[in-house]
């Protein structure tokens, strides 16, 4: 593996941001459940393509536990949209609502099509956007609904040792990444794994958490 591959240099460069982002419109969940309703909210996300200490990494919020769902998991920022508001607007707000981070910072590559959410209640719109030189002093976090941030180098993702995989109720089967205290998993490991496949060249980043025989068991619905 070329450490080069993972430098500044060229995962920001505006070739790696066309490519990625071309193929990331392109990607579509089928719906395989045809007497599924249509989701009745709609939410959207920012997936913080950040540079920290110059290390292409992603950033990731732990809600808060007080939270009444999903209190504890890691997530990326984000919430549910306002009457008249683009995804693009709704992810830069929610993203300062919760941790402080200034939508002047955020560079946006662009958005994909919806993922579902909860019970397909709810469909989410992942809003791709870069921060050069993130630090501490850029956030300001919301306790209410945050409990702590976290950076993952890109490069952790593509080791096999840090990759896994679950089985929810409903059928799904959906990669894990364990990093450190951290696992990221559910709709927030789903959308970073596209994210991913859409940046990353196949020979620096292959996940095939389908044929994994090592799982994590959550017994949950895709979240």
């Amino acid at each position: 593996m070329c450490i080069n591959a993972f430098s500044v240099q060229n995962l920001f460069s505006a070739v790696a941001r066309e490519r990625c982002l071309a193929k990331f419109k392109k990607f579509r969940i089928q719906q395989t459940n045809k007497k599924a309703t249509e989701p009745s909210t709609s939410a959207a996300i920012l997936i913080p393509l950040c540079i920290v200490n110059d290390i292409p990494s992603l950033l990731y919020t732990v809600r808060a536990v007080n939270l009444k769902t999903d209190s504890g998991h890691i997530s990326f920022p984000g919430g549910k949209t306002d009457k008249g508001e683009s995804p693009v607007e709704t992810a830069l707000r929610e993203t300062r609502e919760e941790i402080g981070l200034s939508p002047e910072k955020v560079d946006i590559w662009g958005s994909g099509n919806t993922f579902p959410g909860r019970n397909n209640k709810i469909s989410v719109t992942p809003v791709i956007g870069s921060i050069k030189n993130l630090t501490e002093q850029d956030l300001s976090l919301n306790k209410k609904e945050v409990a702590e941030t976290f950076a993952v180098p890109l490069q952790t993702f593509c080791d096999p040792n840090n990759q896994f995989y679950t089985q929810f109720k409903n059928g799904y089967i959906l990669p894990v990444f364990v990093v450190n205290k951290y696992q990221i998993w559910g709709l927030t490991a789903y959308v970073t794994h596209v994210f991913l496949s859409c940046l990353l060249s196949k020979d620096l980043y292959r996940n095939e958490w389908m044929a994994k025989k090592i799982f994590i068991d959550h017994h949950s619905n895709l979240q």
